[in-house]
């Protein structure tokens, strides 16, 4: 799967393209960390690296940026 196809399908699964996240900055969608079952949590790149979060974390602690 191409990454452009990847983001497309975590989109559509419900994972926002851009956040304001960790320490208030702006973060991208990036790629996808699988999890055990099937499930995954989104890896989102800020400035300084990258960081995984959940649908459950970004929907209570984040701003969504753009969907």
């Amino acid at each position: 799967m191409s990454k452009t196809d990847l983001i497309k399908k975590m989109t559509k699964d419900g994972y926002p393209y851009k956040i304001k996240g960790n320490g208030g900055y702006n973060a991208t969608l990036y790629d996808m960390q699988p999890l055990g079952g099937g499930d995954y949590m989104a890896i989102y790149r800020y400035p300084g690296g990258e960081c995984c979060h959940s649908l459950d974390e970004i929907s209570s602690c984040f701003e969504i940026i753009e969907k």
